[in-house]
């Protein structure tokens, strides 16, 4: 071999050993990936809109084609504690009253598997459901109603075997959603120590439970979005402004990040408004990973509005990015963060070691690369978005073998998606 033959070998060699040529770097070494290739996918923004307590049966039991309500599934008539059989009834009042959704409550209505309790524990309103004749005004006098959801599932994908990941309130599902583990912060009563609605809410609910949680000492997706050197930011209606204590419309339990003791209170978390939200979507500032929290009044949480307005409000945040130069690259991910006490027939898997699953919460995927009209049923939960994350950004499992072995329990988003995707 002469020479320049041995030179070219050797700079081949340190090449592949550094993994520096052309320019090229990888914060994750165990998962090499070259900077040009990520996003590994076509899709360089993914927004997760996070909406409250709605089960799948209650919003889209009687879609077609998917896996809803009839007279032979689980559960489908119950006794309740009157004694009275109750069966699933189309509610006609869109602002229905809150129902139990703690963890002891849950575990009660899923009666190992049988699903036939929650008429027992959680009254008969909570066997009720809505349809695409369901609608309501919201509070500018327009109507919006499911049928908005119906056509989004129409239009784009919607998964019909998405489970909560735990059988609990927040701040559990929230928790796996970032990091495949809940720590202490299993407990749905618990507040996050840094953040500053916390004292005050704590005071007024002590007496139901709640506690305080320390700060999370483990990894969490923002941490390895910032390493990665990916922007990301979690926006949450009001979130600064009732930092000062008034926390009338932000929820500290929806917040995640709020829990670690490295992301909280970072300069990623902010508040969200539409107006602010349409401008960036059109700058080259847009995150490349966005989680949105609505305010309960817009969450279609029962209890806090009539679901008219939270429809509304997704529906003008889809209708923005749809509207902006973002969208060819987007992909929104619309998720209800637990079943909320709501009838759904589907028994949840049971995971060895952790709090769930729990039971179904619809799923959509709106994106120009989501399969059009397409129905999932492929098994999966709110760790399969966390999952999506570290492959489109090569970020790679967490490396601690507690959280990479709860990750691996869930299945992957890509059977929605038209263009490539696969495992972290």
């Amino acid at each position: 071999m002469n020479r320049v033959a041995l030179t070219k070998l050797a700079v081949t060699v340190s090449c592949l050993i550094l993994s520096s040529c052309s320019g090229t770097s990888n914060s994750n070494p165990a998962n090499p990936v070259d900077d040009s290739q990520v996003p590994r996918s076509s899709i360089q923004h993914l927004i997760v809109v996070v909406m409250q307590n709605n089960s799948f049966d209650h919003l889209f039991g009687t879609y077609p084609g998917a896996n809803g309500l009839s007279s032979s599934v689980s559960g489908y008539q119950q006794v309740d504690q009157a004694g009275n059989i109750v069966s699933p009834q189309l509610l006609t009042n869109l602002d229905p009253a809150d129902l139990n959704h703690t963890q002891s409550s849950y575990q009660v209505a899923y009666d190992s598997g049988k699903m036939d309790k929650y008429a027992w524990e959680n009254g008969d309103a909570s066997m009720g459901y809505f349809d695409n004749s369901s609608t309501g005004t919201a509070d500018d006098g327009q109507q919006f109603g499911v049928s908005t959801l119906w056509n989004y599932a129409q239009q784009y994908a919607l998964a019909d075997n998405f489970f909560a990941s735990a059988m609990a309130s927040e701040p559990s599902n929230m928790l796996y959603m970032i990091s495949a583990g809940v720590g202490t912060g299993n407990d749905s009563f618990g507040y996050p120590q840094l953040d500053g609605c916390t004292a005050a809410l704590y005071q007024q609910n002590q007496g139901s439970g709640a506690n305080i949680t320390p700060p999370l000492g483990f990894q969490n997706v923002g941490d390895q979005l910032t390493a990665g050197k990916i922007s990301w930011r979690w926006a949450h209606e009001d979130f600064t402004n009732e930092q000062n204590g008034s926390c009338k419309d932000y929820v500290p339990q929806e917040n995640p990040f709020q829990y670690f003791q490295t992301t909280a209170n970072s300069a990623n978390l902010t508040d969200f408004a539409l107006s602010n939200f349409t401008t960036l979507l059109s700058s080259p500032d847009l995150q490349s990973v966005t989680w949105v929290n609505a305010a309960p009044e817009h969450s279609m949480h029962p209890g806090a509005d009539n679901i008219g307005n939270g429809i509304e409000w997704l529906d003008n945040l889809v209708q923005a990015v749809k509207g902006s130069s973002a969208w060819p690259s987007s992909a929104i991910v619309v998720i209800w963060d637990e079943s909320g006490g709501w009838y759904d027939h589907v028994p949840p898997p049971q995971f060895s070691g952790t709090l769930g699953l729990g039971a179904r919460v619809p799923m959509l995927l709106i994106s120009p690369f989501a399969k059009t009209g397409y129905i999932s049923h492929q098994q999966m939960d709110f760790v399969s978005i966390l999952r999506f994350i570290q492959w489109n950004w090569a970020l790679g499992q967490f490396s601690d073998s507690g959280q990479a072995a709860r990750e691996a329990q869930s299945g992957d988003i890509c059977d929605l998606l038209t263009t490539s995707c696969a495992a972290p």
